[in-house]
């Protein structure tokens, strides 16, 4: 699960690349569960990223990018397994707050590497 404004302080190749190898995995005969990936939101980046994924042919992996209303977010992050944050901060200030809307709805989050300094 990952909410995004598609931009470029999001790399979403870190995440298909994952998911790809992950798809994989299974491909081989390893016994996981198949995965679904929720990435939310719009902005410039998301038709470039949604090219990418139909390209993909995932067997394993099913992704879908919806734009949700304002009540159906919270819903659906507390429907998830797990939150994806992709964010660089360019200031390196600011925590995302898609991170606290995660973690406002008990979703536990994976991010990159996040120096907060108080």
């Amino acid at each position: 699960m990952s909410s995004t404004s598609w931009t470029e302080d999001e790399d979403f190749s870190i995440l298909l690349k994952a998911l790809d190898e992950y798809d994989g995995l299974i491909t081989a005969g390893m016994k996981l569960p198949s995965l679904v990936c929720a990435i939310t939101g719009k902005g410039p980046l998301k038709e470039f990223y949604k090219r990418v994924i139909e390209k993909m042919h995932f067997k394993h992996v099913d992704i879908c990018t919806p734009w949700l209303e304002a009540e159906d977010y919270p819903v659906l992050l507390g429907s998830g397994d797990l939150g994806v944050c992709l964010h660089k901060s360019s200031s390196g200030l600011d925590l995302p707050m898609k991170v606290v809307d995660m973690f406002g709805c008990r979703l536990p989050v994976c991010a990159l590497d996040f120096q907060w300094y108080v």
